[in-house]
């Protein structure tokens, strides 16, 4: 059977670039702890047909100027809302009815009811009428390759007060892969000597990355919290879609996601953080054997089991809350 795309996981770097060969669209997802990560590469040519999930503009037109502008003015209080670089084709045209029908024109906003669409200057003479349609037309997007990514990287931020962050993320996830390939196996949680041995390779790899952010990478590189699954899985099923479908615009290209105000206040040691050999052990290494057991017996009450309830209560029995001999969960809808 082929295939043209994957999503890759549980993988060092030097694996997906010698196994595929990057010959696939590929989306390539991680999550460490309350650390995420997310490649896309759709190839040096990806065809979106529809990158924009809006209903096309149209509006009424009161004026087209003759000349190489070709100024385009709509009735008055209709704004427009186009953008440079769209594409408008008209109808309903009176005098310059070449315009009716015509190859999409690139437009240029001049202003919130103007825009211009280039020479008009052998045109007829506009007399009055006609409706502007925006045309959706295909956007080829380069991506670079898995290689070539991690060498000049292009980070889709997830959150704007921390814009500057992306690149230290990027720098630990690449010293993990490495860590793992030396040693087999993760940082061990809370394990300073591990932490200083992943800082060491992450410098190597990017001089200015945070060392505080690097060493909590490691501490919580064995850790699988599964709401933050839930939110990278999500996302990255999306993108699947989207390299499959060709509509709306993919991500490009490395985003990096961390939730480190989840972090209790309590520091813990690593003794803590040992793994008991239970399904929780990736929650144990994140929060503690401790927070677990507070965990187990917690009584909840959730009000809706809908669509969002549904997902709190899933979310819920992977943590492995409300497990414990005298906790329970009630639910009412």
């Amino acid at each position: 059977m082929n295939y043209s795309g994957a999503q890759l996981r549980d993988r060092t770097i030097d694996a997906i670039i010698t196994e595929y060969k990057e010959q696939l669209d590929a989306a390539l997802p991680e999550t460490r702890g309350l650390f995420g990560s997310v490649l896309n590469d759709f190839g040096p040519r990806f065809t979106c047909v529809d990158h924009a999930r809006e209903q096309r503009l149209t509006g009424m037109i009161v004026s087209v100027e003759k000349d190489k502008e070709g100024l385009v003015t709509c009735l008055d209080e209709s704004r427009h809302g186009l953008e440079d670089g769209d594409f408008v084709t008209f109808t309903e045209v009176q005098g310059m009815t070449d315009l009716n029908g015509c190859n999409p024109r690139k437009v240029i906003v001049k202003g919130p009811y103007t825009f211009a669409i280039g020479d008009t200057s052998d045109l007829g003479e506009y007399v009055r009428g006609g409706i502007f349609t925006q045309v959706k037309m295909l956007k080829i997007l380069q991506f670079k390759s898995l290689r070539e990514s991690l060498a000049a990287p292009e980070f889709f931020l997830t959150d704007f007060a921390k814009f500057d962050r992306p690149a230290t993320p990027h720098a630990g996830f690449q010293a993990l892969s490495q860590f793992k390939a030396q040693h087999q196996r993760l940082p061990q949680p809370r394990n300073a000597k591990d932490a200083t041995s992943l800082v060491v390779l992450a410098k190597k790899i990017d001089p200015d990355a945070d060392e505080k952010i690097i060493t909590e990478l490691a501490y919580q590189a064995t850790s699988d919290l599964p709401p933050l699954a839930a939110v990278i899985g999500g996302f990255v099923a999306q993108e699947v879609l989207k390299a499959c479908s060709m509509k709306f615009h993919p991500m490009l290209q490395h985003l990096y996601f961390d939730s480190l105000e989840s972090l209790p206040t309590t520091l813990l040691n690593e003794q803590d953080c040992q793994p008991l050999g239970s399904q929780y052990d990736g929650q144990i290494a994140m929060f503690g054997k401790s927070f677990q057991d507070k965990l187990a017996n917690h009584c909840q009450f959730l009000i809706g089991a809908g669509a969002i309830g549904c997902e709190m209560l899933k979310n819920w029995s992977m943590m492995g809350l409300a497990t414990g001999p005298d906790a329970r969960i009630h639910v009412t809808d």
